[in-house]
């Protein structure tokens, strides 16, 4: 169970080498880091566990992340909670589509620091 004041972010992402930086990062910074690699798994911790902000990657096994954004803005109990998408998907499609389905916010992960991304995530936190 997280601490009262801590933040917890889901981070949707099945690669393990960025999931281990992004928990890293995130620890350091004060956050609980929730980890889901598939779409699945993250709609099975949104269903028991509230979350401040899920970092969705859109390249996943099976369910994409552009369905899980979907579920997650059709559902009342998680529709309001900031998505951050984070993909190598840079296509202008790909960026429209996801504004279009309700991200908050998407970054394509090779323009982007780690640091930089924590920075987002903060200040999307900051209330």
């Amino acid at each position: 169970m997280a601490e009262e004041n801590k933040k917890t972010i889901l981070v949707v992402e099945d690669d393990t080498f960025l999931v281990r930086a992004y928990k890293v990062k995130f620890g350091e910074n004060g956050f609980d880091v929730l980890v889901a690699s598939t779409g699945e798994e993250a709609m099975a911790y949104l269903e028991k566990d509230p979350v401040d902000l899920v970092l969705l990657d859109i390249m996943l096994p099976v369910t994409s992340g552009f369905d899980v954004l979907k579920a997650i803005r059709s559902n009342a109990k998680w529709g309001k909670v900031p998505v951050i998408v984070l993909s190598n998907l840079g296509q202008e499609q790909d960026i429209e589509k996801g504004k279009a389905l309700g991200a908050n916010d998407y970054i394509v992960k090779t323009d982007v620091k780690i640091n930089d991304i924590v920075g987002k995530v903060m200040g999307y936190l900051k209330n």
